[in-house]
């Protein structure tokens, strides 16, 4: 038999840390970013940033440790560029406000998945190989690098962005800076290639 949590009952429309079965840690695709008004289990209303998913699920309330974490993922501060980008959370207990409660986090990984996409997501051209990886390599590394499938195109244009970025935006070169559980083993068989240059 199910069962309920009470918290469940509260806030109704928004996922929290008590939606997540033990261990749970689904992987959803940001739709948008948004600020709108929140009314609380007690009535108050707050304007608060909000996470909508692609998937059918309740949206999430964004806090700042969150926020900090998706900027670190993704190498950029702005909420645009989040849409389309993959975030994978889980619920973990937390000191705030002198007591511990259980709270929503997101993993500071990009979630791992293969890539079958053969088609780029931003100009939607068919991915071609590219050096010595093919164009499931290429979809792959692109995903792992910029959080989507990348033609070799567009990934040039993503590193060409990237790159400016830095120099523009102090704020985003710190944000890009790598995180060291972005690092992955390469799979058996691959063949490891720099695309920095693509």
């Amino acid at each position: 038999m199910s069962k309920t949590h009470w918290k469940k009952l509260t806030n109704p429309d928004y996922i929290g840390a008590y939606a997540l079965d033990p261990g749970q840690e689904p992987v959803y695709t940001i739709k948008s970013v948004v600020r709108e008004i929140v009314t609380g289990p007690d009535g108050k209303k707050e304007e608060c940033t909000v996470i909508h998913f692609a998937e059918n699920v309740k949206p999430m309330i964004l806090n700042s440790t969150n926020s900090k974490t998706i900027t670190k993922l993704y190498k950029t501060p702005y909420i645009e560029e989040w849409a389309g980008r993959k975030i994978q959370i889980y619920a973990t207990e937390v000191k705030a406000f002198g007591e511990v409660v259980d709270a929503l986090r997101i993993k500071p990984t990009i979630p791992q998945q293969t890539i079958t996409v053969t088609k780029c997501t931003d100009c939607d051209k068919e991915i071609q190989a590219a050096g010595k990886m093919n164009a499931q390599q290429v979809a792959q590394y692109t995903y792992s690098r910029y959080g989507k499938a990348l033609c070799s195109d567009c990934a040039t244009k993503a590193k060409i962005a990237e790159d400016a970025l830095k120099i523009a935006d102090p704020l985003a070169a710190l944000a890009a800076e790598p995180m060291p559980e972005e690092e992955s083993e390469p799979t058996k068989g691959d063949e490891p290639v720099d695309l920095d240059n693509i």
